[in-house]
C-alpha cells in the first residue's frame, strides 16, 4: 500500500508524534530527554524548522513545530530520530529501531494553533502522569509561563498576540491551559493527529484544497471555535 502524502504548507504549524515500538519507553532518565531536546535544537536549527512546544512522554514525544521549507520536517525528525536511536541502543546494549513506523502529522489551522499547543502541553495530565501542568517537568508549559526554561522555543505569533509583555502573554497562557479543553476537542486533535489529516475548519479546508477539500476532512460533531476569546483576554 502507498504511503499517505503528508499535507505540508512551509510556514505553517504542524502537530507531530512520534511513537515507542510496541509502545515501549522510550525515555528511562532524565538525561535522555536532555539529550533528546538538545538533538531537537540542532537539527530545528540545520534544517530551519520553529519548535514551539513539546512533551516528552515515557514511550512517545508530541511536538509543534512550523517548518520553513518543504522538506524540512522531515530532514529535522529523521536526523533527530536516527541519532536518537543510535544513542539508546549505545545505552541499553541493544540494536534495532526503537520507533513505531514513521512520525505521524497533522497541519494546524493558525485559529486552532493555541488549542493544539494546549494539547499538547496538557498531555501529562490527560495521561495521568501529573495533576497540574505545572508538575510536568518535560514540557514546554514551563517555558511558556516563565520564558527561562528552554529559550530556544520559538513563539508563535498568536501566542505573542495574547498581551504586550511577557507578564502578560505568560498569564494569559496560564489562564487558558487551566482552563482546560472539551472532550470533543481532545478528541479532534487526536483524530487528526493519528490518521496524520489535517486539523483545520471547513472555511480553511476550502482555502487549502480548492479542488478537493474533502480530502482534508474528518467528519466531527461540532467544530473548534475561533481563539478569539483567548485573545482578548490580554
Amino acid at each position: 500500500m502507498a504511503r499517505q502524502a503528508r499535507t505540508i504548507i512551509p510556514g505553517q504549524a504542524m502537530h507531530v508524534m512520534v511513537l515507542g515500538n510496541n509502545r515501549e519507553t522510550i525515555f528511562l532518565k532524565d538525561a535522555d530527554r536532555r539529550i533528546y531536546l538538545d538533538w531537537l535544537r540542532e537539527a530545528a536549527k540545520q534544517f530551519s524548522c520553529s519548535v514551539h512546544a513539546f512533551a516528552l512522554m515515557p514511550n512517545h514525544v508530541h511536538l509543534l513545530i512550523t517548518p520553513q521549507h518543504a522538506d524540512s520536517l522531515a530532514k529535522t525528525m529523521q536526523s533527530l530520530g536516527r541519532r536518537y536511536v543510535q544513542y539508546f541502543n549505545q545505552q541499553q546494549h541493544r540494536s534495532g529501531t526503537i520507533w513505531e513506523g514513521r512520525y505521524r502529522s497533522s497541519l494546524i489551522d493558525p485559529d486552532y494553533f493555541l488549542r493544539c499547543q494546549r494539547y499538547i502541553e496538557l498531555n501529562p495530565v490527560r495521561s495521568g502522569f501529573e495533576s497540574s501542568p505545572q508538575e510536568s517537568s518535560w514540557t514546554s508549559f514551563g517555558s511558556h509561563i516563565s520564558g527561562t526554561a528552554e529559550t530556544w522555543l520559538v513563539n508563535h505569533e498568536h501566542f505573542w498576540k495574547l498581551g504586550n509583555t511577557p507578564f502578560e502573554r505568560q498569564m494569559a497562557w496560564a489562564t487558558f491551559v487551566k482552563e482546560g479543553a472539551p472532550h470533543w476537542e481532545d478528541q479532534q486533535i487526536t483524530e487528526a493527529l493519528l490518521r496524520s489529516k489535517p486539523w483545520v475548519s471547513d472555511v480553511y479546508a476550502q482555502k487549502l484544497f480548492k479542488s478537493n477539500p474533502e480530502q482534508a476532512k474528518i467528519r466531527h460533531r461540532g467544530r473548534p471555535k475561533k481563539i478569539t476569546s483567548i485573545i482578548s483576554m490580554a
